[in-house]
């Protein structure tokens, strides 16, 4: 079952004249971890707000738990959801344990006040302090808490880790991990992290200027995207010749850099594939290369490739 739907979805700004995202589709099942990436300005937070209803939007279908909704309107739906903002709006006044009180009167939810201060002392919370006294990383944290303080069907964090160090972000995301295990709930995160989402997510929607361009299997994308190759010689001239071969012989090769005698460019699973052929076949001096690596694109390399060459559209909304 897809808990979230979402069909030929548009959002403008300015009386139309602003593309906030135009004919966006995707599916989140149930229990998934999916990933939805872009960099600033590429349509993310306006996704998530029109699927949470604080955006309305001006054309396509959002379906939740197998029915159309106005998330606006529909506030059993609503109550189902644990949502982290990209910009978190916390009560100044407030701290910590009673800004989570007053969101669960809200919610209408019962709270794990055990799970709260298990949390609260991993994340190295001061439930104490009010929220206008804290950090932003501190903030963060806080608004962490009160996206995961009800056992919640769908949880929705639009760029999570904003101002957290290394040791907590790992940190958040075994929590997460923990609380999907309890729950089966279906975690939909909002990043331009790729290493954390790479990681963590198990299928990825990327999205450039307001458009899905691809939506994958993690590991499906990664097998299908561009090894990277290094190669290093005995000479210059070794890797002179070898350049010269390489773009004749497979175009399609995206050369990083050739310096003396190491070069470095990506290609294609296929013509890799012929490559390696090629150099088992003994069509080429073995002696004249000392060290051959390939590795396997990261989501960073594969998604550098959809942004090639690319520029954001002025004007547009995050």
């Amino acid at each position: 079952m897809n808990v979230i739907e979402v069909k030929n979805l548009k959002k403008y700004y300015n009386r139309g004249k602003v593309m906030g995202i135009e004919d966006i589709s995707f599916n989140v099942p149930q229990g998934s971890r999916f990933g939805f990436l872009g960099p600033n300005g590429a349509g993310k937070t306006t996704t998530v707000r029109c699927l949470l209803g604080l955006l309305q939007i001006d054309a396509g279908e959002i379906s939740i738990f197998g029915d159309k909704i106005d998330p606006r309107v529909d506030v059993e739906i609503r109550n189902r959801i644990g949502y982290l903002p990209g910009e978190l709006g916390l009560y100044k006044d407030l701290n910590a344990y009673q800004l989570i009180n007053y969101f669960a009167r809200l919610y209408d939810v019962d709270i794990d006040w055990d799970f709260i201060k298990d949390v609260a002392k991993r994340l190295k919370i001061d439930m104490t302090r009010k929220i206008g006294e804290l950090s932003k990383g501190n903030k963060q944290k806080v608004g962490v808490l009160a996206a995961i303080m009800g056992k919640f069907d769908i949880l929705i964090m639009d760029e999570p880790t904003s101002g957290l160090d290394p040791l907590m972000q790992s940190e958040f995301y075994r929590i997460i991990s923990e609380r999907q295990k309890e729950s089966n709930c279906t975690v939909f995160i909002s990043s331009h992290v790729l290493p954390e989402v790479e990681k963590f997510c198990d299928r990825v929607a990327i999205i450039k200027e307001g458009k899905i361009v691809e939506i994958s299997d993690v590991q499906d994308l990664k097998e299908k995207s561009l090894k990277k190759i290094e190669l290093d010689f005995a000479t210059k001239s070794g890797m002179k010749a070898f350049h010269s071969y390489l773009t004749s012989k497979f175009p399609e090769a995206v050369v990083n850099y050739s310096f003396d005698d190491h070069i470095s460019f990506l290609l294609p699973p296929k013509e890799t594939r012929d490559l390696l052929k090629y150099f088992g076949e003994k069509r080429w001096n073995g002696e004249e290369i000392k060290d051959f690596t390939i590795q396997h694109s990261s989501l960073e390399s594969i998604f550098l490739q959809y942004y090639k060459d690319t520029n954001s559209k002025k004007g547009e909304i995050a």
